[in-house]
């Protein structure tokens, strides 16, 4: 045990690489920022703590607490201290105190998310009102024609995500638009615009290494007839990137993206909504219809989920 008191952050990092060679260099890297993020708690570097906290979990943890850390990342940081307490064959009797920790403060996370979500469910728009409202809309912007570009992209990307199933933000990221399928490839996402079919590929996004490939196609004709405004109006320079900020040519990111249906849902509906709350009122939906297990499995995919059950967490009771 003496031996480990005195490695320093990027020792111990080290020895998690050893320890576990075949995760990826995220994971890697959240450990060594979990390890620092120790040293910042404490005010010390690491052998000066010299491993102290593992001996009094209650301790640490209520440091952790009054900290300013968000919730996912307390928790990221006991499941490293498990990872720390394996690399240095910590005993039995101490894992299992960390471990039982663990298990705590992810059931009071888990409790507390239901509860944020029944609140969140009995306010929330229903998501059929919201796609009317987008629909109401529609024809404003694609019949004007004095329209400046960062409204109709604001809305378009609105568009996207009512029109049809709101998928995750990182679907859209990076996008590009080609004319026909052979352009594209297994790396990035794509818009493929094709006579009159317009379909969406996406292979890169937040679950992509579970669910793999997804493709959507557009059948709503308002939806075809705002991308198509968009690409022969507005979005002529940008290398064939789908949705792209006016200042650079070059592609919004996830915050971006963001950031723009919250100022396109105050514009128009009086009321700033989040992309989040768009996909719970659609999962809401869904889970009131109460489809059967394949069409709720393929719908769960389509919106990043590999577990179908999470529309039923959805359903008001």
């Amino acid at each position: 045990m003496d031996f480990f008191k005195v490695k320093t952050a990027d020792d111990l990092s080290k020895l998690h690489d050893l320890a576990f060679p075949n995760t990826s260099n995220a994971t890697k890297t959240t450990f060594f920022q979990s390890i620092r993020r120790i040293e910042r708690l404490y005010g010390k570097e690491m052998p000066e703590i010299r491993l102290s906290f593992l001996d009094d979990p209650e301790a640490f943890v209520a440091k952790l607490e009054k900290s300013r850390y968000s919730a996912n990342t307390k928790l990221t940081t006991l499941t490293n201290i498990l990872k720390l307490l394996k690399i240095i064959d910590a005993p039995l009797v101490d894992y299992n105190k960390w471990l039982q920790i663990l298990k705590d403060k992810t059931n009071e996370r888990q409790t507390s998310e239901a509860e944020a979500l029944k609140s969140k469910l009995q306010v929330l728009t229903d998501f059929k009102d919201i796609k009317m409202l987008v629909y109401d809309k529609s024809g404003n912007y694609i019949n004007n024609t004095d329209m400046i570009m960062e409204d109709y992209r604001d809305f378009l990307i609105l568009a996207l995500f009512t029109i049809q199933i709101p998928v995750r933000v990182s679907n859209y990221v990076n996008m590009k638009v080609v004319d026909d399928e052979i352009f594209t490839n297994d790396k990035d996402n794509f818009l493929v615009v094709d006579d009159e079919n317009y379909k969406f590929i996406f292979n890169r996004y937040r679950t992509s290494h579970l669910l793999g490939k997804k493709e959507l196609y557009v059948k709503e004709k308002t939806l075809q007839y705002l991308i198509d405004k968009w690409l022969a109006t507005y979005n002529k320079d940008s290398q064939n990137f789908l949705i792209q900020s006016e200042k650079n040519r070059r592609p919004m990111n996830g915050r971006q993206i963001e950031e723009s249906i919250k100022m396109i849902t105050q514009k128009l509906f009086d009321t700033p909504m989040t992309i989040d709350n768009i996909r719970a009122s659609y999962m809401k939906r869904i889970a009131d219809l109460d489809p059967d297990f394949q069409n709720k499995l393929d719908i769960a995919n389509i919106l990043g989920f590999a577990n179908p059950n999470v529309i039923d967490s959805h359903k008001v009771i």
